[in-house]
This record gives C-alpha cells, sequence and structure tokens, in this order.
C-alpha cells in the first residue's frame, strides 16, 4: 500500500454488465459478509462478498441465479422477502429445481452453461441437468418453461439479451489467452463464430426472419408497417445499416446475429415505453387537434426548435412526457408505460408504428437496443 491518492478503482467488466441488467430490470445489487445470497421484498438483492465464493463462483453467476428466481416465483414475488421461498427446509425444492433448469436454459441459448453453472450444494444436481433442460414434464420443468415465457419477454428478453450478448464479448476476448482449466476456455465455440454480416452470433434457436430488425421495408405510419412475409428475397436488416447507405440484406433462415430481438408486439410496447420517455424531447401537437382543447393543462403552445408548423407541444420534463402514466418503480419489472391520453394522442404519436424506423429509433436512443 502506498500513501498516494487514488481517483478510480478498478471493477471487474463481468460484475459491471450483470450488475447493469438487474439495475435495468429495477433491482440493486449489494454485498455483504453477513448472507449469502438474500431479497427484501422490495428492490435490493444483496450477495455474498468474494470470500465465500469458491474458485469457478462468479457475481454474474450469483446475479442470474437471483434473477432466475424472480422469474419461476412468477409476477408477485417482488415483493416477498427471499422471493418467498424458505431456504432452511426442503419445501421449496421444486422452485429451487426448476430455478436451475431456466438458468441452463438461458445460458445454454449463447453456449455458457459453464460460465453460469451454480453452486453449493446445488452443484450436483446442476450437473445433472439433461441436455435440454426443459424438456420432460416432472413438476420443476413445467415450471421452469412457464418461466421461460416470462423470460421471453420485456423487460426480461431485453435486459438478459443484452447481458448476454456483452458476455458474449468479453469470452471472444478472453478466450485465447485464458488457461487450460479457466472458465472463459469453457465458453462454446459458438461464442466465437460470425453471422456472415460479420457481427457474433446470437441466442439459439432465433433466425433473422423473425427479428424486429430486419424488414422488406421500415414504415413511420401504421398503415405502411413492414413485414417480412411479402417477399423474403428483399428482407434488410435495419440493425447493420451503415450511415446513410442501404441496410444489408439477409435471409430468412440465417441464424440470427447477437443484435437480435423478437420483433415487438403490444405487450412489448408497453413495457418498453421508449418512444414517450427519454428518447425525444417533446411531442409536437397541431393546432386543431382535439388535445388542444381536451387537455390544456398538458399542452404548451410555443413554436419552439424542430416543431415545424406545428404550434404546440407536450412537454417531457425530465425526459418523460407529461401525458404518460410512469409505472411505480417499486412494481419494476411487471409494471408498463401507458399513455394517459391515448384515445387523443396526437398525430405525431399515431404516426409511430410499432416496429417502425421511429419506434426502433427510440429503443435505440434509451439503451434498449445498441447498434454496432
Amino acid at each position: 500500500m502506498t500513501g498516494r491518492a487514488i481517483s478510480h478503482r478498478y471493477e471487474d467488466p463481468l460484475d459491471l454488465v450483470w450488475r447493469r441488467c438487474a439495475t435495468e430490470l429495477g433491482f440493486d445489487i449489494v454485498r455483504s459478509d453477513e448472507v449469502y445470497a438474500s431479497f427484501d421484498g422490495r428492490r435490493r438483492i444483496t450477495l455474498s462478498t468474494e470470500h465465500d465464493f469458491d474458485a469457478d463462483d462468479s457475481l454474474a453467476q450469483m446475479i442470474l441465479h437471483e434473477l432466475c428466481h424472480a422469474l419461476v416465483a412468477g409476477p408477485d414475488a417482488v415483493a416477498r422477502e427471499d422471493w418467498g421461498l424458505d431456504n432452511t427446509s426442503e419445501r421449496d425444492l421444486l422452485q429451487e429445481y426448476a430455478t436451475h433448469r431456466l438458468q441452463a436454459h438461458l445460458a445454454d441459448r449463447w453456449g455458457m452453461r459453464a460460465l453460469f453453472a451454480v453452486t453449493t450444494q446445488w452443484r450436483d444436481h446442476w450437473d445433472r441437468l439433461p441436455r435440454n433442460p426443459l424438456a420432460g414434464d416432472d413438476p420443476a420443468t413445467l415450471r421452469a418453461r412457464e418461466a421461460r415465457e416470462r423470460a421471453d419477454r420485456d423487460p426480461w428478453a431485453g435486459a438478459l439479451r443484452r447481458a448476454f450478448a456483452r458476455t458474449a464479448e468479453m469470452a471472444d476476448l478472453a478466450r485465447p489467452a485464458a488457461a487450460p482449466d479457466s472458465l472463459w476456455a469453457k465458453v462454446a465455440t459458438r461464442v466465437h463464430e460470425r453471422h456472415p454480416l460479420g457481427a457474433r452470433l446470437g441466442p439459439i434457436g432465433e433466425k433473422c426472419g423473425t427479428c424486429a430488425w430486419a424488414h422488406t421495408a421500415i414504415a413511420d405510419k401504421p398503415d405502411d408497417a413492414a413485414t417480412t412475409s411479402s417477399d423474403p428475397g428483399r428482407l434488410r436488416c435495419e440493425m447493420l445499416r451503415v450511415g446513410t447507405g442501404g441496410a444489408p440484406r439477409v435471409r430468412p433462415e440465417m441464424v440470427a446475429c447477437q443484435h437480435f430481438e423478437p420483433r415487438l408486439d403490444d405487450h412489448a410496447c408497453g413495457q418498453c415505453g421508449a418512444c414517450c420517455h427519454k428518447a425525444f424531447h417533446l411531442v409536437p401537437v397541431g393546432a386543431d387537434e382535439p388535445l388542444v382543447t381536451l387537455r390544456p393543462d398538458l399542452v404548451t403552445r410555443d413554436a419552439g426548435p424542430g416543431l415545424g408548423a406545428a404550434p404546440f407541444y407536450v412537454a417531457r420534463p425530465d425526459g418523460f412526457c407529461s401525458a404518460l402514466e410512469r409505472p411505480d418503480p417499486r412494481s419494476l419489472p411487471t409494471a408498463p408505460f401507458r399513455c394517459g391520453v391515448y384515445p387523443d394522442r396526437p398525430q405525431s404519436c399515431r404516426d409511430f408504428a410499432l416496429g417502425g424506423r421511429n419506434c426502433l429509433e427510440a429503443r435505440r436512443r434509451v439503451g434498449l437496443s445498441v447498434r454496432p
């Protein structure tokens, strides 16, 4: 130890990625020597410090395990201490086993089961899991498949996808330098393979033809919403568009890359809310639109920058549209974003097609989608 002044501290990159994942889902990660793992029934997940870890443990694995507990326990679990589990008896073995199966499934989709293996007394059960951890009809498997459906919907799907994709980037860099007994050396070779357009491969089982970023045409208005069915030969990837040039072509059957996102639906729209918060500065409103007279408390008269001919706008204090019914932070990650004036929303909002160019741009601006 020296007496020099220290202005910065080292943080493990993998820890940062998975802490960010938890934060995106509404949870805070705290470290403590007093517990191994606990949840306070509100936002705080407390996990042990490294002195309790085995050599093959990581904070990332611990965070993923607790998130899988939340998914298996169900939407009401975020209001229960320790996800409603009793960890002093065998009462909740089924739920623990279901958590293992879900965790293995999620890690398998990125070739990372070894890197995210469970620990302590549960390791024997983990090591006995089958190649397909969601196959079969025993109660734990059925419970895990139910949880998988929740994991496949936003906000869970997006947060987990981003965390695994960033972990894959680390694995790509770490594997060549890793010792034979390093967990980084056990990450599946697939992680280092590439999509024909150059990006890393994404979750196993997904294709370009079902990705939100693959379109025959990108629309800004609902009436022109893009599809992939009319002419698969013209399918293009908007995510990998370079500058102002054309989007590169893909085929529907191509294995998806790491930027894969499932096509957005009404449920995903409510959980996202990117177009209504932080992505844009204000909402232009035409002088003859119903909102001007129906909700004058929301409408400001001011030409303002970027409004063009529209003399009114709805402000966005702190980035959030004034008409937005914001979810209670304590209820995340289950509460949706809802528009309080949806039937009377201005034309600028009506022209905002689900899955269109503006929609995808909004998701990118708030960090839900990350362009390479």
